[in-house]
């Protein structure tokens, strides 16, 4: 006894109804995105309708086809092809999201790491190893790019803020010719590195005094 083969109903609607998900780890060059475009312009609608899940707004949002979406927004097509997937829940939907872009396309390698991380949670690595399609070894390596990333954006943080303290600011006044004398003739006699230095000092000891 043959079996028939079911397949996805394809519907028609509003650009505008589709979003975009806040996680989607695919990413996509310039050049690339702007081949998209011409290709677009030329034929209308080409490759695969954009698969979606109906969130509890009324939207459809993106589980596959982020790129696409977005060309037929820049491009005001009314409407776009869709697919509904009805997912168990969000992290299945997730895991639908990463295996579908991991067949196609770069991945965002942060965004794809703490997408396994959240995962991770409720999945084992073996788990997540056969619904993902990556190897348990390579998956520990993408969790341990969120601590070393971390780690690392917490240094460049606090790199950023020391940096910033040493960035010097320009303070430009206008004085006559005599009073311009008299504050250069001050802050020699001021010991410091230079003369916005020595000015702070000034206006430090004379709140202090205050």
């Amino acid at each position: 006894m043959s079996k028939e083969k079911v397949y996805s109903e394809i519907i028609m609607v509003k650009t505008t109804e589709v979003t975009p998900n806040k996680y989607n780890p695919n990413i996509m060059g310039d050049e690339i995105f702007e081949s998209l475009m011409e290709d677009f312009k030329e034929n209308g609608w080409i490759g695969q309708p954009v698969i979606v899940a109906e969130n509890k707004n009324g939207k459809f949002e993106i589980i596959d086809g982020y790129h696409r979406w977005r060309a037929a927004t820049l491009l005001n097509f009314k409407k776009i092809p869709i697919i509904v997937f009805n997912p168990k829940d969000e992290d299945h939907q997730k895991i639908v999201t990463i295996a579908l872009n991991s067949k196609r396309g770069e991945m965002n390698s942060l965004k794809l790491a703490k997408l396994i991380t959240e995962l991770n949670n409720k999945y084992t690595l073996e788990e997540l190893s056969s619904k993902l399609g990556f190897g348990v070894a390579d998956l520990k390596d993408k969790l341990s790019l969120t601590q070393v990333t971390e780690e690392f954006m917490e240094k460049i943080r606090k790199d950023s803020v020391e940096r910033e303290k040493e960035i010097p600011v320009i303070i430009n006044f206008a004085v006559s010719k005599q009073q311009g004398e008299f504050i250069s003739g001050v802050l020699e006699k001021i010991e410091g590195k230079n003369k916005g230095e020595k000015l702070y000092l000034l206006c430090d000891l004379y709140l202090k005094q205050k």
